[in-house]
């Protein structure tokens, strides 16, 4: 299998991805069924990075890699949003164009990806901080909470 991993983007700038990522994902869903009874092709379920993008991996068998048309195949991503989702995307096509379907390489990834083990063990310090009352883990849980604050995005 050939691994190749897009980014989903709204062809009008207006809209991000990632604001929207549930619709995708049940749109990457339905698609997936599609390409894996007629290509076994498999659209794994489309996540966030770290900068606020939303990148899907599709895995292709090695005999129709060269020739599989990402772009087109993933067609049926845009289909679903306009078609299930009432008339919500109608107003962000641009010409006929809902969705952009950029090939990124693992070299344009962030290296410094936090894997989940890193996440939930981060998650389990901070829970153990939180259980000291003493002044060193009170001030450090104070500047934490700032951290956070300032790292809210605008629809929390």
């Amino acid at each position: 299998m050939v691994i190749k991993r897009i980014q989903l983007e709204f062809a009008d700038p207006r809209i991000r991805a990632i604001d929207y990522i549930q619709d995708i994902r049940k749109a990457a869903e339905n698609a997936g069924l599609n390409l894996y009874s007629k290509y076994d092709v498999q659209l794994q379920y489309p996540m966030p990075t770290v900068d606020n993008k939303v990148v899907v991996e599709i895995k292709i068998p090695e005999a129709i890699a060269d020739t599989f048309a990402v772009g087109n195949h993933l067609r049926g991503v845009s289909s679903y949003l306009l078609s299930k989702c009432g008339d919500r995307y109608q107003r962000f096509l641009v010409g006929k164009r809902l969705l952009n379907y950029i090939e990124v390489s693992e070299s344009d990834q962030e290296t410094e990806n936090f894997t989940m083990v890193d996440r939930l063990e981060s998650i389990i310090s901070f829970t153990k901080l939180l259980e000291r009352s003493d002044n060193e883990a009170l001030d450090k849980i104070s500047r934490i909470l700032t951290i956070l604050e300032e790292a809210k995005q605008p629809w929390e």
